[in-house]
């Protein structure tokens, strides 16, 4: 099964995201509870045939007493109640626990007694008082029984076999054992077995299969094999259908009942329609077949329907993307070439390799985009609880999650957005009372969306709670310490409000273990600036705030404006540029000590590429100045360079770790003639201005 155990877990790891969002939205809304129900179901039934294939009956044993749990809530036996949903999101935890133990080499299992006892407390319809004394219990769950199928027994059957068995007699369904033997002429053993075994899933749920579906299939078997299914058809009516497959010598079919349950209090024994036939006889192997119930919302239903997908380790995709990179410096370098040597058929060849390589390229990117689903998904969870624990009511709206990003860049953005959101519950929304006092909706809304802008990503977070105080704001760095008072006074109303992005900075008196610690969005910033995006605040007192996050689509291959300054050449991302001008250096002035020039009736600051990167000047005065206006945040500059060359692809490569970070680049490339030419880091260059917008 190891061969399987990747796949086990990832398909895991999606149902658990599917569960989690459906068990938040029977909680949201339990009066019409039905969809939710149905969806948390038949994952939970997924989950369970999945683990007991794969051998983890931990995990096949929790999910199948879920499932009696929400079988009940769909029957009405039982409410759908805050401690139903409690109890449904603590078995979410646990099989979350279970998948992370099994993918660092454990064996899945868990102390799960207190669960159980919860689970059945909920399905025999008693107080919820009962349940949760039971979820401090740690002794085994209680023996009353529950359901028929917990109760249900064939010696020789696992358990998760027997609960299969006794969930088809639940849905009155008849289970039947086939007996199948091939023509001893049959020169296709595996390819009948295989037509068999789809016939019988066509009429049923396949429980087991004597030897295992993959040995049928390697045709590690002599002439005969056994199947059981549970079907609403008769036995007749299967027989036919299996002889319905050429070169069939054989096939007996024989239905299993589950004997009287009624009276007895020990677990019955299963027999067959024939007394002759002894069940505890018959051996079958520890792995299982299970075909699943279909339905609308489940993942291999979706899957039946979509595109045929293939699993590829992200290694091979930064491989891929390695040697596109390569690929992309040698189009540069022809294409200087066919410029040199002014040859037609080269310039011909290089357009046409540049097609190509422009398609691939397009390609590859999207092979590694991800929807920022993958990351938003774990966060009305974390809402929800942090509003309990806050005693906060409110409500988490999540648009563009279908919003597609590169892979890196998704792996990166997780634990900014955390602690974004954590801020916007504990410090953004105000409480029940206070909303209500304010006017407001006792219920706050935050809001997490993704969306494209050109070549970039735009997230952004907001609230409409309280809003920042810049005054609050301005007193609190004082006092701490942090910034000069004149320094602080001296800020505009926006500039006091980026205070909060000041390393060390927080509006908690007490530190706790949601907030207070001085470590948060300082964090956030250092993080998106590594992934050359930026972040920026806008905040209305009393109406709530908005945090902007942009970030590229990709870290790998960007377009950038080749600049020279000192004889050097730069690479400045060309997102981050507005536009481009030639002013005449009489037509600047000096504004608080900063050379600016007016663009549009607006004063726009210049900083010397030279002097921020502290390139020795040749003494060359020219009287007109190339101006690369950025923007950084809300602040706009005016990037003075020696010239401009023009608009290039580049692939991003890291500094070597020795150099360690040099301030105002980001990076560097290989440009088409060999030479290494250093990324401007345009954010680091607005940090160090001062401009404003």
């Amino acid at each position: 099964m190891q061969e399987y155990l990747g796949l086990f877990l990832d398909e895991s790891r999606e149902n658990l995201q599917a569960l989690n969002a459906s068990i938040l939205d029977l909680e949201r809304d339990p009066d019409d509870s039905q969809e939710a129900l149905n969806v948390i179901f038949r994952v939970a039934h997924s989950l369970k045939g999945m683990s007991a294939t794969m051998g983890f009956e931990a995990m096949a044993g929790l999910t199948h007493r879920m499932e009696e749990v929400l079988s009940a809530l769909r029957d009405g036996a039982a409410p759908v109640t805050t401690s139903v949903t409690d109890v449904l999101l603590a078995c979410l935890d646990t099989l979350e626990g279970m998948v992370n133990q099994i993918a660092e080499g454990g064996t899945g299992t868990g102390d799960t007694d207190a669960l159980l006892a919860r689970l059945a407390a909920v399905v025999a319809g008693e107080a919820l008082a009962v349940a949760e004394v039971a979820a401090t219990q740690t002794a085994p769950a209680p023996s009353t029984p529950t359901t028929e199928t917990s109760t249900f027994h064939i010696a020789g059957l696992s358990h998760y076999e027997n609960a299969m068995i006794g969930e088809a007699y639940e849905r009155d369904l008849r289970v039947h054992e086939i007996r199948v033997l091939l023509d001893e002429k049959c020169m296709l053993k595996a390819a009948r077995a295989y037509m068999v075994v789809q016939k019988v899933e066509g009429i049923g749920e396949l429980i087991k299969s004597t030897p295992p579906v993959d040995d049928l299939e390697r045709e590690a078997f002599e002439r005969s094999f056994v199947l059981w299914v549970a079907s609403d058809r008769p036995g007749d009516e299967i027989r036919a259908t299996v002889h319905g497959v050429s070169e069939i010598a054989s096939c007996e079919v024989h239905e299993i009942t589950g004997g009287d349950q009624s009276s007895s209090t020990t677990p019955p024994v299963a027999h067959l329609e024939d007394p002759s036939r002894d069940v505890e006889s018959v051996t079958f192997p520890e792995t299982v077949e299970v075909q699943t119930t279909a339905g609308p919302v489940e993942t291999t239903t979706k899957r039946s329907k979509a595109a045929p997908t293939v699993r590829v380790g992200t290694d091979r995709l930064d491989s891929l993307m390695n040697l596109m990179g390569e690929m992309v410096i040698q189009r540069t370098r022809l294409t200087q070439l066919a410029t040199d040597h002014d040859l037609s058929d080269l310039r011909s060849a290089v357009e046409e390799v540049t097609r190509v390589t422009n398609d691939l390229q397009g390609l590859v990117m999207k092979v590694r985009m991800m929807p920022v689903e993958a990351v938003f998904m774990r966060f009305p969870r974390m809402v929800r609880d942090l509003g309990n624990t806050l005693g906060k009511q409110l409500e988490l709206v999540i648009t563009g999650e279908d919003t597609e990003l590169d892979r890196t860049v998704i792996d990166e953005i997780g634990d900014p957005l955390v602690h974004m959101l954590r801020n916007a519950v504990d410090h953004g929304l105000e409480t029940p009372d206070e909303r209500t006092a304010a006017g407001k909706n006792p219920v706050g809304t935050v809001r997490l969306s993704a969306r494209h802008e050109g070549n970039n990503v735009v997230i952004e977070v907001s609230e409409d709670g309280r809003g920042i105080n810049p005054a609050a704001l301005r007193d609190l760095v004082a006092k701490k310490g942090l910034m000069a008072r004149t320094q602080v006074d001296a800020l505009s109303d926006q500039e006091a409000v980026e205070l909060v992005f000041l390393p060390g900075f927080s509006t908690s008196e007490v530190a706790t273990d949601i907030s207070g610690r001085g470590v948060g969005m300082d964090a956030v910033r250092d993080k998106i600036s590594g992934l050359n995006g930026t972040v920026q605040i806008r905040s209305e007192m009393g109406s709530g705030s908005r945090f902007t996050i942009r970030l590229p689509l990709t870290l790998a291959i960007i377009q950038a404006l080749l600049v020279t300054a000192a004889g050097e050449v730069y690479a400045l991302p060309l997102d981050a540029i507005d536009e481009t001008v030639v002013i005449a250096r009489s037509d600047t002035r000096p504004v608080d000590g900063t050379d600016c020039m007016v663009l549009r009736d607006r004063v726009v600051p210049l900083v010397s590429l030279r002097d921020r990167l502290r390139i020795a000047v040749d003494g060359d005065e020219s009287t007109q100045l190339s101006v690369v206006v950025v923007k950084s945040g809300t602040a706009r500059m005016g990037v003075v360079v020696d010239a401009l060359i023009g608009q290039q692809d580049i692939v991003i490569k890291h500094l070597p770790e020795y150099l360690g970070d040099i301030a105002g680049v980001s990076g560097a490339t290989i440009l088409g003639d060999g030479s290494v030419a250093l990324i401007v880091d345009v954010g680091a260059l607005g940090a160090r201005t001062g401009a404003r917008a």
